[in-house]
């Protein structure tokens, strides 16, 4: 009997115990933890952090934050916390060297935990500085991807087909979207429940024009299509780009194709309607093309942030074929 005691503590000591699976993650959307002792939190360092996360979205009616930010005390920070989806994590003190590292799925998955180190809050407050958009830029990628996986789970397969036959894209178009208006160049997809309408247009036209990509021929274009297609409530109203509040405009790529973005502000003229937007210009592979994919959301009354996003994360999974 004793000689199989030993047979079992000998095999079970050669046999490796499979890591657990991590967790899912856990909080809302657009949250972000911030761990930080309370003495750094109160003082300068905290102010840097709460004033760079939670700097106004450009583009919104409404102020709205880059992330709803949630402070946790460093001693406070148990299990029940490190599942949060995105986590900025800051330790500060002589035994730090100044140091960021992005690490994905730490204690859960997809998270993303953002680590800053450094000796002293001078150190700290120039670190976080200096590499603070490059943060705020992994975590928006997390949120875009955590989005997408969740739409690629409910895909609609007949308006992804009208996508790729007729405009010849690629798109991960979820469910609940219905095709509105499909003309020559013009499709119109919305997603609409008793409080929001989000609306995704794809347009194109020949590229002949130097400007195509630049702001101004940007705008040119979206309101010209916008008046010629998107009508607003009653005769004789269409929507238009809100120029007053100017639109940004940046370069930038989706999926490795090059591509010029503008968002801001739409309304319709005419009627007291609005709400944000975001367009994209894209070429095609044969350089013949451009192509516009461009998203905005009627919510009246609620935040839209969030709702933008989401048709953001859809423009941004366009493969151009």
């Amino acid at each position: 009997m004793r000689h199989l005691f030993l047979f079992c503590v000998i095999l079970f000591s050669a046999c490796e115990i499979p890591d657990a699976p991590l967790p899912g993650i856990t909080g809302k959307a657009g949250e972000l933890v911030v761990v930080m002792d309370e003495v750094y939190w109160k003082g300068p360092a905290g102010d840097t952090v709460f004033n760079s996360l939670t700097q106004d979205v450009y583009g919104l009616p409404q102020p709205e934050p880059m992330f709803n930010v949630v402070h946790i005390k460093s001693a406070a920070f148990t299990k029940i916390f490190q599942t949060h989806r995105n986590i900025v994590y800051v330790k500060i003190g002589a035994d730090y060297k100044t140091s960021i590292d992005i690490v994905k799925d730490k204690w859960a998955n997809p998270q993303v935990v953002a680590e800053i180190k450094a000796p002293s809050v001078e150190e700290f407050i120039a670190v976080f500085g200096a590499n603070a958009n490059k943060i705020i830029g992994h975590v928006l990628n997390a949120e875009e991807a955590r989005t997408l996986k969740s739409y690629k789970a409910q895909i609609n397969e007949s308006l992804t087909s009208t996508l790729r036959d007729k405009h010849g894209l690629k798109v991960v178009m979820p469910k609940g979207y219905n095709l509105i208006s499909d003309e020559e160049g013009f499709s119109w997809f919305r997603h609409d429940n008793k409080e929001i309408s989000q609306n995704i247009l794809v347009y194109s036209e020949p590229y002949t024009k130097a400007n195509t990509f630049s702001k101004a021929g940007m705008v040119e274009v979206v309101s010209a299509k916008c008046q010629a297609h998107v009508p607003g409530p009653d005769p004789g109203t269409f929507m238009s780009l809100y120029t007053d509040y100017p639109p940004s405009f940046k370069e930038t790529s989706i999926n490795g194709v090059y591509a010029s973005k503008i968002a801001g502000l739409w309304d319709v003229e005419g009627a007291l309607m609005g709400g944000p937007f975001v367009c994209y210009a894209v070429l095609d592979p044969a350089e013949t093309t451009v192509t516009y994919l461009h998203g905005f959301v009627f919510a009246p009354g609620k935040k839209k942030r969030n709702y933008l996003r989401q048709v953001d994360a859809i423009l941004n999974s366009v493969v151009v074929q």
